[in-house]
């Protein structure tokens, strides 16, 4: 009966935990999703030029390229909970740094350090989510947590176009969003799962290799999300301002690839235990090539361009929820907290390399460019998808 009555709650504190980590790392999406495409338009206005774009949000992927190998070695000192905390407080009063330095440049070295917290954030929540949830739900689970993301990340462009993009509002607005992530995390702060030794031996960059060789359907995935979701929050509003939408219509466009993400998040999570992920993830690349092709042919509509960026922003997610549900499949303990930290490197490098390479197209191939690297990227997926052996 004892036992019963621990394994009980045990499970109940697995949920709270759950809870609470969705709960706080989808209250920072809202906040992120602010930023994202206030950077860019705010760097528009100052004249930077599309590479410019492109390399400052290139450096918060720097940050999250790098923090892969280094998160996991940090819960040998510190718990889930005391690395998400210490991540909202700091990029809370970073956005209130911005404003002070307009100057395309500075912004660089900023966004590098907001893009460290960003990943310290993502990667402590999703080990705290596929750690806590049930094996046979795991999809299912990772599915509510994506529905709860892409509400943050629906809300941030939401917010932006009530309050604007002028003076300090949008800045004060997205730290003090930071700051309301951090009392779940204190709440749930007993029910964290035991990660002294997830991080043992850490995440050296061979691990990290080492992932990409023997899971490449999993993390090229995620990196293809990384390059598609970058390119899409941040450069899709510049896309749209160059072709004389207005800056409404542009935040709007940001705003239904986060909607079509809210529609599929569920249906997305449960597939993903039901179906072949691998088949899935080769439908989701598939899709993106096809959207890549339907955006720029309808920038003349209205209509249609929104229902093609929903469904574009819908099926695409399936590239990062079927990886994850995958990965929590392959590995646990140590083996998942290194995973998830070459998980987080993956995203990294296609949101490293998705800013400058895009921004060079919107640049030099006018005014659709971006939209054919992102075809190509998809397409080379796929083929690699159908080349390599699927794995025993």
């Amino acid at each position: 009966m004892v036992a019963v009555d621990d394994g009980a709650a045990a499970a109940a504190g697995r949920m709270r935990g759950m809870i609470a980590a969705i709960a706080a790392i989808s209250i920072f999406a809202f906040s992120l999703s602010l930023s994202i495409p206030l950077f860019s338009i705010l760097l528009e206005r100052m004249g930077a030029s599309g590479f410019m774009i492109g390399l400052s949000g290139a450096s918060a992927a720097v940050a999250i390229l790098i923090g892969g190998p280094l998160l996991p070695m940090a819960l040998r000192f510190v718990s889930l909970p005391f690395l998400m905390v210490a991540a909202c407080l700091g990029m809370a009063g970073l956005l209130l740094v911005f404003p002070f330095f307009p100057d395309p440049w500075i912004w660089i070295g900023l966004r590098f350090v907001f893009g460290f917290g960003a990943a310290a954030l993502f990667f402590a929540s999703e080990l705290w989510i596929i750690s806590a949830a049930p094996p046979g739900k795991r999809g299912l689970a990772i599915g509510v947590y994506g529905l709860f993301l892409s509400l943050g990340f629906l809300a941030g462009p939401a917010l932006l176009k009530l309050i604007g993009t002028v003076g300090w509002a949008p800045f004060i607005a997205g730290a003090a969003i930071c700051l309301v992530a951090i009392p779940p995390v204190l709440l749930a702060w007993g029910d964290r799962p035991d990660t002294s030794e997830s991080g043992g031996g850490g995440a050296s960059p061979s691990e990290v290799i080492r992932f990409f060789r023997t899971d490449p359907a999993v993390l090229w995935a995620v990196a293809l999300f990384g390059l598609i979701e970058t390119g899409a929050m941040g450069l899709l509003p510049v896309w749209s301002l160059r072709l004389g939408l207005g800056e409404q219509a542009a935040l709007t466009l940001v705003a239904l690839v986060a909607a079509g993400n809210v529609l599929m998040q569920i249906p997305m999570g449960w597939i993903g235990d039901k179906l072949d992920r691998r088949r899935l993830l080769g439908f989701c690349a598939l899709s993106a090539v096809a959207a890549a092709w339907a955006v720029p042919t309808l920038s003349g509509t209205e209509w249609p361009l929104w229902l093609v960026t929903a469904f574009w922003g819908g099926l695409v997610v399936g590239l990062y929820t079927f990886s994850l549900n995958e990965l929590g499949s392959r590995y646990e303990g140590a083996a998942l907290a290194r995973g998830t930290g070459a998980f987080m490197s993956a995203y990294g490098l296609g949101a490293l390399v998705s800013p400058p390479l895009l921004g060079f197209a919107l640049d030099m191939f006018p005014p659709h460019g971006l939209f054919w690297i992102v075809a190509l990227a998809a397409a080379a997926y796929v083929a690699m998808l159908a080349l390599r052996p699927r794995r025993r």
